[in-house]
């Protein structure tokens, strides 16, 4: 898979990517890519239309950077938390990020979700690289903490964080999602049952 993240625009303030971040979030879970224009965007994040074009050149091309940027905000997280010494904790705090970041961005997973689907997406193998990128980062903080056969490990990772991208779905339906702590618990429980297993391997 060819990596995109070299190729793609940016915008030159980190506060302008926040504000066009933020503000695109909220309207294209509104409305849909589709139904949401330039101005808009740029006119909720408080930016000039010119801004946006100078940067991105096109629509397409400024979500494409602003799904970059938000994988790069999480993989960051991600980063730091796998960082943590105690292999469960480190974990744990991954779990907490992933459920965090997407329910203060649900409107982002529903987007990811959406154009892995969609067969014609300018932005599908784009989001492929960025879901690889997590469910390894995640994939290697499960093998600092049980011992399992790699098939294993990696079909978990993947599982925990299809869980996270399930809370958007629920919100989007117009279900309240459990909360935090309890989403944390439950996906948890499956790395104990990992480590479980792990004892009674040996």
């Amino acid at each position: 898979m060819t990596g995109q993240f070299g190729a793609r625009p940016r915008v030159r303030a980190t506060d302008s990517k926040e504000r066009l971040f933020a503000a695109s979030m909220a309207l294209l879970g509104r409305r849909g890519v589709n139904a949401v224009s330039v101005d808009e965007i740029a006119r909720a994040a408080g930016v000039s239309k010119g801004t946006v074009y100078y940067n991105f050149g096109s629509k397409e091309k400024m979500i494409g950077a602003l799904l970059e940027f938000g994988a790069r905000k999480l993989l960051d997280q991600l980063g730091r938390d796998a960082a943590v010494e105690d292999p469960m904790a480190a974990l744990e705090a991954m779990v907490r990020s992933a459920f965090g970041f997407v329910q203060e961005y649900p409107s982002y997973a529903q987007l990811w979700v959406s154009e892995q689907q969609r067969g014609e997406s300018p932005w599908g193998e784009q989001v492929q690289e960025f879901r690889h990128r997590i469910t390894d980062q995640i994939t290697e903080a499960l093998r600092r903490a049980v011992q399992v056969p790699e098939p294993l490990l990696a079909a978990s990772a993947r599982a925990m964080f299809g869980a996270a991208l399930l809370t958007a779905r629920e919100r989007s339906d117009g279900e309240a999602p459990p909360d935090l702590d309890t989403n944390t618990l439950a996906v948890m429980a499956t790395v104990h049952g990992l480590r479980a297993m792990s004892r009674d391997a040996r």
